[in-house]
């Protein structure tokens, strides 16, 4: 629990202050000594523009966008199904997204335009999403460990897939390495043309999460507390569907897979500020932006000028993460 001291308000500045440092430091660091107020100096030539707007900038930016929709989809999720342990890609939706896209690669269609990939990735979260739900419903899960279950199953299988897709794609140099850097996860070589493929449906899915949040407060009193305030289920499930999907599959059409995004923010931001689905739709696009900005910015300075894939360092914390969650939820109902 939060302290009494620290309003919600002050949590929000908080937050933000936050993520506009990690903004302006990620913009700032680098392979080359260049800093974004050399743009308003003198010695500003083509190289150092060319480097801050046009190779730096659209890379955070694209950050911030896949943050804060992977964060605000993992709470999406969360609400969703009613527990604190499900994410997009625990429970195996960004597993479906990434298949979707791993078959645009493996048949070349990702050359056909900028949006093949969000488009496949979609139908694979879609999918997905109505796969777990059907079995959840069917079978009755209503334990988090059997939810958990499913998901891993389901995340098993699909990527399992996908892995041999690109097993029978390893000797085709064009395809397999784009393939493999994709599936690890990664910002590099984002230009303004990614952004733009991200800024319209996130845009418009984050806006439609605003209404779903508030619904998703009702649904967390109980799914017949809820239908009696007359709120629709059906409804709200494939609205949440169809927002989750275009959150996680515009994110991973960007930046690729990167697991335990949507699990780690909302529940950090979920001790910050509460259960609140409104409050933590806000907290968790904030906090996912700066996460990713600090990981990308780890992942292109911890080995210069190489770089580390930002899914990897992201697994490196959100794995141990999870684990103390699932530790913690465990002793709790022991006690």
């Amino acid at each position: 629990m939060r302290p009494r001291s620290f309003s919600y308000s002050n949590i929000l500045i908080l937050c933000t202050v936050v993520f506009i440092l990690s903004f302006f430091v990620s913009w700032s660091f680098g392979g080359a000594a260049l800093y974004p107020w050399q743009l308003i100096g003198l010695d500003a030539d083509d190289m150092t523009s060319h480097i801050l707007l046009s190779i730096r900038l659209p890379r955070i930016v694209c950050a911030c966008i896949v943050g804060a929709a992977l964060s605000c989809a993992g709470m999406l999720t969360q609400g969703l199904f009613r527990n604190p342990l499900a994410s997009p890609s625990v429970i195996g939706i960004s597993s479906g997204g990434s298949l979707g896209a791993i078959i645009a690669f493996f048949f070349g269609l990702h050359t056909a335009g900028l949006w093949t990939l969000p488009i496949f990735a979609f139908v694979g979260c879609v999918l997905t999403t109505l796969l777990i739900l059907a079995l959840a419903r069917s079978v009755n899960f209503s334990a988090v460990e059997d939810l958990l279950l499913v998901g891993f199953a389901i995340n098993g299988i699909l990527s399992a897939i996908s892995t041999f897709l690109l097993s029978l794609s390893l000797k085709e140099f064009d395809k397999a390495p784009a393939m493999m850097n994709w599936l690890m996860g990664t910002l590099s070589g984002k230009t303004w043309d990614h952004v733009l493929i991200g800024v319209f449906p996130i845009g418009l899915a984050l806006l439609a999460s605003v209404r779903i949040s508030y619904q998703l407060n009702v649904l967390s009193l109980g799914s017949e507390v809820a239908h009696t305030l007359g709120l629709k289920l059906r409804r709200l499930r494939i609205q949440s569907i169809i927002v989750i999907s275009t959150l996680v599959a515009t994110a991973v059409s960007i930046g690729g897979v990167l697991p335990f995004l949507g699990l780690v923010v909302p529940h950090l931001s979920r001790l910050m500020v509460g259960p609140d689905h409104k409050k933590l739709l806000v907290i968790s696009a904030i906090n996912g932006m700066s996460l990713l900005l600090i990981a990308d910015l780890a992942a292109r300075t911890m080995i210069a000028p190489s770089e580390i894939q930002v899914g990897i360092l992201i697994s490196l914390f959100g794995s141990p993460f999870f684990l103390w969650i699932l530790y913690k939820r465990r002793r709790g109902i022991a006690a």
